[in-house]
């Protein structure tokens, strides 16, 4: 899975913001009016939900504060913005989307280097994968000037707002699901989080989805028989009760203890030549409407006896060609989300293989 990279935010260049506004005029210094250049004709508005969100921000010192963030604008750039600016290999040809927002301090104290805001603010393409943040310097081709470079004050005090702007780089052909920020700190799954949805998101990864039912393959590391693609098919999505997790060998964290857990049962068939250990549930991901991937807890837990969720095949092996079906075990915490799919994390990067969740 692809994770939001930190490039450096102090060796950025200042440049105009003016730019996602279209044209301007300004002054030089000899007084002589001149025309800024346009935005780009390429560049295109995604409707993003709007309003302000009451988050905690964590310095580095690990102290919490309050702030509110809203989301002002989400703007698909080009190809073309990248291949004038000095970027790594990996990222030619990927399209920038610059998403500009607003941060309050809505605490008492005075927060120190609130560019670190951003930290845990980021994009879910709807590739179910997380946009990669980005800093981009030199210019577009033709000499205008990209956004997103601007300097984040060195402190906000309390009640201060500055506004910002992002760069986060998806690939081309792929949308944006969701602007999503972490409540409880860089990708962590089992706190809340806060999202801003985008229009058409979800009617995107619909149709790319498969249904429940269907047998698709999926890439799995065997190790000594090397990369196996093995038959699956999502079998169901039950929600569960929090009152069948109360034996000690589950850990939840506080959030977790107010979430919904919900059993997942996917089967599988061995296709290879020797006996294959069942660890396919550490793969499996509850994907919520808004793109979170909520990660399974089964593994931790040894009790058969979870109604509508048995763990007695754990230590079972699964001989070539026999087939086997795993329940595993996943806790949605935040208000508002429920389960929208099922994801499994193929080997090698290669991505998910989603089914639409009908949860009974």
């Amino acid at each position: 899975m692809r994770l939001s990279s930190q490039l450096g935010k102090a060796a950025v260049a200042a440049v105009a913001l003016s730019l996602l506004a279209g044209c301007a005029w300004e002054r030089d210094a000899g007084g002589v009016v001149e025309p800024t250049p346009k935005r780009p004709a390429s560049w295109t508005d995604l409707p993003v939900a709007a309003g302000a969100r009451n988050v905690v921000h964590m310095d580095v010192d690990d102290r919490p504060h309050t702030i509110q963030i809203a989301v002002k604008s989400l703007v698909r750039g080009s190809e073309e913005d990248m291949g004038g600016a000095r970027v790594d290999e990996e990222l030619k040809g990927a399209v920038p989307h610059y998403l500009t927002f607003e941060v309050t301090n809505t605490g008492p104290r005075t927060i120190p280097d609130p560019f670190m805001v951003d930290s845990d603010l980021f994009l879910m393409g709807t590739d179910w994968e997380h946009g990669q943040e980005v800093h981009l310097s030199g210019g577009r081709p033709g000499g205008v000037d990209l956004p997103c470079a601007n300097f984040p004050p060195e402190t906000l005090a309390p009640g201060a707002s500055y506004e910002t702007c992002v760069t986060y780089a998806l690939p081309e052909g792929v949308g944006v699901l969701s602007v999503m920020r972490y409540a409880g700190g860089y990708l962590d799954e089992t706190g809340a989080v806060a999202v801003w949805p985008v229009d058409g998101g979800v009617e995107t990864v619909s149709a790319g989805i498969a249904e429940p039912g269907d047998v698709v393959p999926v890439r799995h590391d065997a190790d000594a028989d090397g990369i196996l693609e093995l038959p699956a098919t999502l079998v169901s999505v039950r929600r569960g009760s929090m009152a069948d997790l109360k034996g000690p060998d589950l850990p939840l964290t506080e959030e977790e203890r107010h979430g919904v857990p919900y059993y997942v049962s996917v089967t599988y068939t061995n296709t290879g030549t020797a006996d294959l250990y069942n660890d396919q549930s550490r793969r499996i991901r509850l994907l919520t409407q808004h793109g979170r991937q909520i990660p399974e807890k089964s593994h931790h837990f040894v009790d058969p006896e979870v109604p509508g969720c048995p763990s007695d095949w754990m230590f079972a092996a699964v001989p070539t060609g026999g087939s086997i079906t795993q329940c595993s075990i996943h806790v949605v915490t935040g208000q508002g989300e429920k389960p929208f799919a099922v994801g499994f994390d193929q080997a090698e990067g290669a991505g998910l293989v989603v089914w639409r969740a009908d949860v009974l």
